[in-house]
């Protein structure tokens, strides 16, 4: 495919999503601006400006966000690699640890987090999985990073959650200046210099400041898929796959006649391609990139996905906050209008109505009634709007039924000196319950990329046998290499469960954990019950106690065949007590 086929198809996929998710940037645009606190149009500030009219902005969203924000952070997930078909459970565990390195290393908890508020925010977050060489020239390593919503567009077609099912392509932008182009992609250095980069500004491809020479340019860096059918050689025993070249055709005939194993098939299979784009030049052009891998290396989380149409939290909001800030707005309006509500007088003379409107609302004022007839009365105030009031509180508790976040939930509840600590707790369960959905998509969201992962390490050089056994070694595993050298093959699966961070549902699984030692005594080891503590030293307490606790194991053994000796009718010496043999 030349480089004007790849230019044009990159910009035309690129023009295609951005013409399809218009409505959902837009939504995206509105959700962050009311979560910032920008919650009025341009047009209303100007209008309420020129009538001196007061603009409120009650934020009533960020308190909600920021809820479900710290529910997912207190509440983290502990990710496990599974075997499934012909994989391997030593195997499993090893890509366990190696996952749990790598998420450990690159932060990956702050930028899975910054994903979740993305989404409840906007409808929509990112995280992208790729290879970065900035400490490591050679082999690269694993991260996973958080990626702006506003900078990607993938495929308006597909309508599964997954991308990878029927999803064609997914693009997301860089900006970059000439420099940095150059230093990134060396082979397009005279290609950038000889004017590749020369486009209309009105494109919007490049943004800068002409005065001040200083410009960037959107990179598009196109992920797409393209299905080619080939000849493969199946392992019917453990699913190994591997494709059989031209060059190879008369062997792997042979193979499948002969062998009880290995199956020949021809199949339609999707490869990778990485396209990466600027200006009128292609800056990158690979071919399955990731080494067999092709999954696109970028995972969207959906608040709520219903049947291709998604939303997050902020979403449903934003009516009732705007009713929220019209209402207190007007209602302090109402109140500015009548606190200076003027005066009653019986005859105005020199011209006194002037003084009384300029000075009568100054604190501490003396006014004289005899330039005012003999008589000054104040008009007494109306009233604040109640009406306005109330259809504030009204929206702002519509707020929380709609979010599910509810007093209890946000810790605003006025508490009954006779409700039971049950009953709110109930109450708080039943808010969960309103925002499970949005939770199992993110759980959802975390293990598809947490398979993307593994797939990087078993397909690609990024990790190293000799890093994959250090790493290991760590948590007292061994592996030997010949099962490293079995990575490609099999299934696996992920199983995500929760680790709840909060101090509160801490203390409550510890206590849950007592219970059960004391209900079957000696069945928990120590070590155990210190590990689930939180105890600041628990790591030097379990190092003393294992090695106590083992002596006092191996003394209780010896005790316990003691006395089965003497029950099996042995009998001790006269000299030293020791049992004897019979």
């Amino acid at each position: 495919m030349s480089e004007i086929i790849r230019l044009n198809m990159v910009s035309e996929y690129w023009k295609h999503s951005d013409a399809g998710l218009r409505d959902e940037l837009d939504r995206m645009a509105q959700g962050f601006a009311f979560y910032t606190g920008n919650q009025w149009s341009a047009a209303d500030i100007a209008k309420l400006d020129a009538e001196k009219r007061p603009h409120l902005t009650i934020n009533m969203i960020l308190p909600i966000i920021n809820l479900l924000s710290g529910i997912q952070r207190q509440g983290r997930q502990d990710i496990t690699v599974v075997a499934r078909k012909g994989g391997l459970k030593k195997l499993a565990a090893v890509f366990t640890e190696i996952m749990r390195h790598c998420l450990d290393v690159t932060d990956a908890d702050y930028e899975i987090a910054d994903c979740f508020l993305d989404g409840v925010i906007g409808n929509k977050g990112w995280l992208g999985l790729g290879v970065n060489y900035d400490n490591d020239p050679i082999y690269g390593d694993i991260e996973v990073s958080k990626v702006s919503p506003f900078d990607m567009r993938e495929d308006p077609d597909a309508k599964e959650y997954d991308l990878n099912r029927t999803g064609k392509f997914v693009i997301r932008d860089i900006w970059m200046d000439k420099e940095s182009m150059m230093l990134n992609y060396p082979a397009k250095r005279q290609d950038i210099l000889d004017g590749g980069l020369d486009i209309d500004p009105a494109s919007g491809d490049v943004i800068g400041d002409s005065e001040k020479d200083i410009y960037r340019w959107r990179l598009r860096e196109c992920w797409w898929k393209q299905h080619e059918k080939r000849t493969i050689l199946i392992n019917a025993v453990n699913g190994e796959i591997k494709t059989v070249g031209a060059d190879n055709q008369d062997l792997a005939l042979a193979i499948n006649e002969k062998s009880k194993v290995w199956f020949m098939k021809d199949w339609v299979v999707p490869v990778l391609h990485k396209t990466v784009t600027a200006g009128n030049i292609v800056l990158e052009d690979i071919t399955d990139p990731y080494n067999g891998v092709t999954s696109f290396p970028y995972y969207r989380f959906c608040p709520f996905w219903v049947d291709g149409y998604v939303m997050g939290v902020a979403q449903n909001l934003i009516g009732p906050q705007q009713e929220v800030n019209k209402r207190r707005s007007q209602a302090l309006h109402n109140l500015n209008q009548t606190a200076n509500s003027g005066f009653i007088v019986k005859k105005v003379l020199n011209n006194y109505d002037r003084h009384l409107a300029k000075h009568g609302a100054t604190p501490g004022v003396v006014l004289d009634e005899s330039k005012a007839g003999g008589s000054i009365e104040r008009i007494e105030p109306a009233p604040l709007s109640e009406g306005h009031i109330t259809a504030a509180q009204m929206s702002g508790d519509d707020m929380k039924e709609i979010s599910g976040a509810n007093p209890d939930l946000m810790g605003q509840a006025i508490r009954n000196e006779n409700e039971s600590g049950r009953a709110i707790e109930l109450r708080q369960q039943q808010g969960m319950k309103v925002v499970e959905v949005m939770f199992d998509n993110f759980s959802r969201t975390q293990k598809l990329i947490t398979l993307g992962l593994v797939d990087m390490v078993r397909h690609t050089d990024v990790y190293s046998d000799e890093e994959i056994r250090n790493i290991v070694s760590e948590k007292n595993m061994s592996v030997d290499l010949s099962l490293l050298k079995s990575r490609k093959v099999g299934k696996y699966g992920i199983k995500i469960e929760s680790s709840s961070s909060s101090p509160i549902a801490r203390f409550a699984n510890f206590r849950n954990l007592m219970e059960i030692v004391k209900t079957f005594p000696n069945q928990i080891p120590p070590d155990v019950v210190i590990e689930n503590s939180d105890l600041a030293n628990k790591e030097n307490i379990i190092d003393r106690i294992v090695p106590l606790a083992g002596a006092i194991s191996d003394k209780q053994s010896a005790v316990s065949k003691k006395n089965v000796k003497k029950t099996d009718g042995s009998s001790p010496t006269a000299g030293d007590g020791q049992v004897s043999d019979t």
